[in-house]
């Protein structure tokens, strides 16, 4: 069996329940937050590559850039969200504190979108 049979022939399986959730509202919901999720986790393991390598070259405090902005690059282009940083150039100032209150799960989208 091949490597692209093994990915789609489980969407091919999988395509008429996502079709079908996809018309409610409830289902576009839970198909969402599978998606973040799935990016979170995907990104999140990759992470450890990467902090590896940048180990490696003598960056090891920006790991928690890369990450972050890469997640917001990949969610807000699957999910279709943007996030508008109002006073951004107030950011660069040092120093600064960034917190987010943890309300939802976007938090982590709009935090990896402002980590300067």
């Amino acid at each position: 069996m091949s490597f692209l049979s093994c990915i789609f022939k489980p969407l091919a399986y999988l395509s008429p329940i996502i079709c079908a959730a996809w018309l409610t509202p409830l289902g576009r919901y839970y198909l969402r937050i599978g998606t973040f999720i799935f990016f979170l986790s995907t990104v999140g393991s990759t992470g450890v590559i990467a902090a590896a390598v940048l180990f490696i070259v003598g960056r090891k405090y920006d790991v928690n850039y890369v990450i972050g902005h890469c997640f917001y690059w990949v969610a807000s282009r699957a999910l279709n969200l943007k996030v508008e940083v109002e006073g951004e150039e107030n950011l660069e100032t040092r120093p600064a504190v960034i917190v987010g209150n943890h309300q939802s799960m976007v938090d982590i989208l709009w935090l990896g979108r402002c980590v300067p």
